[in-house]
């Protein structure tokens, strides 16, 4: 179309939102609580998967020796776990840095210890630490077949727990999201629906003078692309800030923590909601074309 025809359909968009403000505002409102929710649930889901791996990662296998076994069968153990490809370190942990580890974890209670003299009932023991948290249970049964390791300790139990609790917070929030974004869509759809109800005679005038169906459908097109972008850039704005800050804020206070930095993450996310919108109010027109198609 020629630019005159874009200023003209433009106009024409931006006359049926200020006919009718308070479902133009309310579209607007509905996509960017939708899409901000949306948002959060994203970079939520980010950090939980990052937080997850980081302690997963963290889980350390340990296979404890028999104390029959020899210094020189642990050093050629420890060398052909190193050989492994799914291993990130391994390390020998003796049973006297055992008990020490163990009075410093202890604390005052640990002097109890002492009472055992140069007896000790721990064992010597291979940590083991892999590449990857889904190499975990294969490394675990691999190392209870090392000659002269009696049995394999890992904290398997409460790693699962918390992948059933994240999935199904993630099933929740993905669910919410999703009836949020239908909600947005239908709010967008009964706006353009009621542009084309309220433009009836006007529309019926145009096509008897020869009107194309390009000219007749871009203003109500461009109203539901103005409509999704608006409220997605309200919540990209609002889910970028509020990230940033709230980032800046647990940096200091909790610097232990393995948060996904704002950029570019909170970048992206922000984009995607911005394109989400857009597609909503592309959707919301294509779902009033049939009504329109009858005008």
């Amino acid at each position: 179309m020629k630019p005159r025809t874009w200023a003209f359909c433009l106009s024409e968009a931006n006359q049926n939102l200020l006919r009718n403000p308070v479902l133009a505002i309310a579209s607007i409102t509905t996509t960017a609580v939708s899409l901000l929710v949306l948002g959060v649930f994203l970079l939520l889901s980010a950090n939980v998967n990052q937080i997850t791996t980081n302690i997963e990662s963290q889980v350390a296998v340990r296979a404890f020796f028999d104390k029959s076994t020899t210094q020189a069968q642990e050093t050629a153990a420890l060398s052909t776990v190193r050989g492994w490809k799914d291993v990130r370190s391994a390390h020998v942990v003796t049973a006297k840095q055992a008990l020490a580890q163990l009075k410093r974890e202890f604390g005052d209670q640990g002097k109890v210890l002492n009472s055992l003299g140069s007896a000790n009932p721990l064992e010597d023991s291979l940590s083991v630490t892999a590449k990857a948290p889904v190499d975990v249970a294969p490394l675990a049964k691999a190392l209870g077949k090392l000659t002269g390791v009696v049995r394999v300790s890992y904290q398997s139990e409460v790693v699962n727990r918390l992948f059933n609790l994240i999935n199904g917070i993630r099933v929740v929030g993905l669910g919410v999201g999703v009836l949020l974004l239908l909600g947005a869509l239908l709010v967008i759809n009964n706006a353009i629906r009621l542009g084309i109800i309220t433009r009836r005679r006007e529309i019926a005038i145009m096509r008897l003078v020869g009107a194309t169906e390009s000219l007749v459908h871009w203003p109500f097109i461009l109203e539901g692309l103005i409509l999704g972008l608006i409220g997605s850039v309200i919540a990209a704005g609002l889910a970028w800030w509020g990230y940033s800050a709230l980032y800046t804020s647990a940096a200091r206070s909790l610097p232990f923590l393995p948060l996904v930095a704002p950029t570019p993450y909170a970048s992206d996310i922000a984009g995607v909601l911005v394109v989400l919108g857009v597609l909503l109010g592309a959707v919301g027109f294509r779902l009033s074309v049939r009504r329109l198609a009858r005008v």
